[in-house]
């Protein structure tokens, strides 16, 4: 843990003191609030009696499930509903929304992604918890926008990443998926981005507001440099990658131990010179079939051939210490089981060692930000079903006997 460098104790989190309200399933929305709750923000989770329903389909795309003991849990319900406290209320009910609108008066913001037609039905639509609390920042994560034909429609990742074009990115002629979650992901890294920016805009103009936030949008902003290409030039953008025709300085190379490395040195000419020594074939450079860029593009085929038998001859290792030592920009293809035991990725936090109460000490991503005064980062599991609801509850001032009489109602679980 890091040093409060003032006071020698365990350093704050940057936005302790900041409460959060949610009524959301899946991953898009409720991931945001598990992103702020990485930063400190509390967060109290408000599921139906039945609970979220990623704690029981929480598959992943094509992989496996991934169980463990624990009943009413997925390793997806873990990851989007961390650092939460969690209650089972029933907010259609008369005594549901009496605890909801205490709730909320108490926040600082509410997050939600229920559909837009279902939330003024069980009364958590902006206007009705803005008359609860008109500071509030009330962050709305939708699939496909607020407003136009789809604004009801229920969105999941792979829809997103269909109808932003994100799914024929790789240039394949059929369409490809990415795995898992991406797109959901990053949309609740957008909301928390939205949501922050209201906070400050709150801070210093006093008022609350609804931020709108959705997986269609999310994708054409990830996809900037790509639409944007695509409008100029009147058609798609999109070149599937090839290595034969692709320059030998941006391109990837099987080494002898069957591992990948990958290049991306720009501009291209400045560095073919030193890349040419530093592989040991100092007269490519001179080669009269390799010496321009024009010429290279011309050959390319040819050129990444011998460059395929040559990075043959010596080890992932070996070859990343000679580019690095050169000065060119290299890197390893690792896959994802390379990333969890990445020295890299260890030492600057990016993977960290966390204790789960359940499934032992695991290896999880960690905070990807740095701040020299806070602590950041997992803090706490997942929620069990209802496990915190009686201590919220009691924190609002009910009683042993008001829980009681709510539970035997079926106002909470």
């Amino acid at each position: 843990m890091k040093q409060d460098r003032q006071t020698g104790g365990i350093a704050p989190r940057p936005l302790e003191g900041i409460r959060i309200v949610e009524v959301g399933v899946w991953h898009a929305g409720p991931g945001a609030s598990a992103i702020l709750g990485d930063l400190g923000a509390e967060i109290i989770k408000i599921e139906s009696l039945s609970g979220d329903p990623e704690r029981y389909f929480g598959t992943f795309g094509a992989l496996p499930p991934i169980e463990a003991d624990i009943p009413n849990w997925t390793l997806l319900f873990e990851i989007t509903n961390r650092n939460k406290k969690g209650i089972c209320l029933d907010i259609d009910t008369e005594a549901g929304q009496a605890i909801l609108h205490a709730l909320v008066k108490e926040a600082d913001i509410f997050v939600t992604n229920l559909r837009q037609s279902t939330k003024p039905k069980i009364g958590i639509d902006y206007a009705s918890l803005a008359k609860v609390n008109p500071k509030l920042i009330y962050a709305n994560v939708s699939g496909f926008g607020p407003v136009g034909p789809m604004s009801d429609v229920g969105g999941f990742d792979p829809l997103g990443q269909a109808i932003s074009g994100m799914s024929f990115m790789t240039g394949a002629e059929e369409p490809t998926l990415l795995q898992t979650i991406i797109l959901d992901q990053l949309t609740a890294i957008a909301a928390s981005h939205a949501i922050l920016t209201a906070l400050v805009t709150r801070e210093r103009q006093g008022i609350g507001q609804e931020v709108q936030v959705s997986l269609y949008g999310t994708a054409t902003w990830l996809l900037h440099a790509n639409l944007l290409c695509s409008s100029l030039l009147k058609q798609t953008a999109q070149v599937r990658w090839d290595r034969s025709r692709n320059p030998p300085l941006r391109n990837m190379f099987k080494c002898q131990d069957g591992k990948w490395i990958m290049g991306a040195n720009h501009p291209e000419h400045k560095y073919w010179p030193t890349f040419c020594e530093a592989v040991g074939e100092k007269e490519l450079a001179v080669d009269p079939r390799f010496a321009t860029p024009e010429l290279r593009k011309a050959n390319m085929p040819e050129l990444i051939a011998r460059l395929d038998g040559l990075f043959a001859k010596k080890p992932q290792k070996e070859w990343l210490e000679i580019l690095l030592a050169a000065g060119l920009l290299f890197a390893p293809i690792q896959q994802l089981a390379d990333v969890v035991d990445d020295p890299q990725a260890l030492t600057n936090g990016y993977m960290v060692d966390f204790e789960h109460r359940a499934l032992g000490k695991i290896r999880v991503p960690g905070y990807p930000i740095r701040f020299s005064a806070h602590e950041v980062g997992t803090h706490g599991p997942a929620p069990e079903l209802g496990e915190h609801t009686d201590s919220v509850l009691a924190a609002l001032g009910y009683t042993e006997r008001d829980i009681g009489r709510l539970r035997d109602e079926k106002v909470i679980r």
